[in-house]
């Protein structure tokens, strides 16, 4: 319990600044914080694992490299972050098409963070819409998330089967809603 609750305190105070792109602002970490939960809801009781999960953001946005989380939080905690790191270099358009292609190869732990961290990004968008993006954005990022956990075939299966629960419902929700 240690370790996660290092993580918890590290991501708290790393993204003390940041907030969702949705309408309520509400604070990053609560995002991190709800994808290490739904591993957890999902019987995933590993504290590496749960602890990357709560840190998976802080190479992309934060600036922390693997080498400090190594020396914080073991070389697993950062192994792991560092799969489901993008590489921030690269344009948009790459890493989103980097995500899909990488999907299978990620280990289980990885693929695991991926789902949940989707399953979170979607419930996002469907509770407090991205208050920039367009209806089309929206039904986007559901497609291009879909194909992301489509590939990520070594993830829990109940794990998936949610994400494709949040994905169905999502989706009769915005194609059902009007346009702008």
């Amino acid at each position: 319990m240690t370790l996660l609750l290092q993580a918890l305190h590290f991501a708290a105070q790393r993204h003390r600044d940041h907030r969702r792109k949705g309408h309520d602002g509400a604070p990053y970490v609560n995002h991190l914080i709800e994808v290490a939960r739904i591993l957890a809801d999902h019987g995933i009781d590993d504290e590496v694992l749960l602890a990357a999960a709560v840190l998976h953001d802080s190479i992309e946005d934060v600036g922390v490299t693997h080498k400090e989380l190594a020396a914080r939080f073991g070389a697993a905690v950062a192994g792991y972050v560092l799969e489901v790191s993008d590489d921030m270099d690269l344009p948009a358009v790459d890493r989103k098409a980097g995500q899909i292609q990488r999907a299978p190869t990620l280990s289980t732990g990885a693929q695991q963070i991926k789902v949940a961290d989707k399953i979170s990004n979607l419930h996002g968008i469907i509770n407090s819409p991205p208050t920039r993006w367009s209806h089309a954005r929206k039904i986007g990022y559901f497609r291009w998330a879909h194909e992301v956990v489509s590939a990520c075939s070594a993830a829990a299966p109940a794990l998936r089967a949610t994400f494709d629960s949040v994905y169905r419902n999502g989706m009769f929700l915005l194609e059902s809603a009007p346009t702008e």
